[in-house]
């Protein structure tokens, strides 16, 4: 598949996407574009140091115009942008190929990336983030890789909703039968999983695709072994997107993710943890 990730300067959100989906698409043409970007300036060096971290490491090194990268528009399978406007800029050069823009993909503006430009580092994390879960899930949903049964993502709010979010998810995995997930690898939901009277069967992000995953009953729940300091390099990467699908092939599955904010950082891990889920819900006290 051919793709082309758009945004308005070509300096963080599409070069970030291309990088994201070279590393999981490797067979994939992937290249970026800005409807503003002046040919030859430097992509934000934040910007590189944040993908590098983060096992995505950024292959274009400066930007291209609209004008210079034209002709792959004009024969992409599949246009990402990263907003509204982008898109209209990308029907008015001609394309009338498939098109998808972050705004259209998520209602909750929450989950929309703003340009991470001039912005402090953790806040630029965030928004990177949420390029990488937005840009994954466009990728998949024109591939069509549809999974067995259903992925739905329980994200609460602040630290103080974790337990709350825990207690409804384990309502909803007990209704439907599903596999319950603590996504949140930067730290696990150890005393939430114990007040709620639930047993931990632990895996190992290193280990992915080495084991298999034991069964899950009702009273239990897959959880990190450890706390991770860079959570965002596995869930940017493909064996993270090939364990939710395979556990999504035994039965449905319901991960509680990190909170949305925190008092030391805006996490950018409930936005990649949940990318590939049916339906989300924000739990807030």
């Amino acid at each position: 598949m051919r793709i082309v990730t758009v945004c308005l300067m070509n300096q963080a959100r599409s070069p970030f996407a291309q990088a994201v989906l070279e590393r999981n698409f490797p067979e994939d043409q992937v290249s970026s574009t800005g409807v503003n970007a002046i040919e030859g300036t430097s992509i934000l060096p934040a910007v590189i140091d944040t993908a590098k971290n983060w096992g995505v490491p950024i292959t274009q090194i400066s930007s291209r115009s609209l004008a210079s990268a034209s002709g792959d528009v004009m024969g992409a399978d599949l246009v990402i942008t990263a907003e509204n406007s982008h898109s209209d800029a990308i029907r008015n050069l001609g394309y009338a190929g498939a098109l998808r823009s972050y705004e259209e993909i998520v209602e909750d503006q929450d989950f929309t990336p703003v340009d991470p430009g001039g912005l402090l580092p953790d806040a630029m994390m965030r928004e990177l983030g949420k390029v990488g879960a937005l840009t994954l899930r466009a990728a998949i949903d024109a591939k069509g890789f549809p999974h067995v049964n259903s992925i739905d993502a329980v994200l609460p709010y602040g630290v103080s909703d974790l337990g709350m979010a825990l207690a409804s998810a384990q309502f909803s995995r007990i209704a439907s039968g599903a596999i319950l997930v603590d996504a949140d690898l930067r730290a696990p939901l150890s005393g939430e999983i114990k007040e709620l009277g639930l047993e931990r069967v632990f895996f190992d992000v290193d280990q992915f695709g080495l084991s298999e995953t034991p069964p899950i009953n009702t009273n239990q729940i897959l959880t990190h072994s450890r706390q991770v300091d860079f959570p965002e390099k596995y869930f940017l990467s493909p064996s993270w997107r090939e364990w939710i699908r395979a556990l999504a092939e035994q039965a449905p599955v319901v991960m509680v993710t990190a909170p949305r904010h925190s008092r030391m950082r805006r996490l950018a891990d409930s936005y990649l943890a949940s990318y590939m889920s049916d339906e989300f819900t924000v739990i807030s006290a």
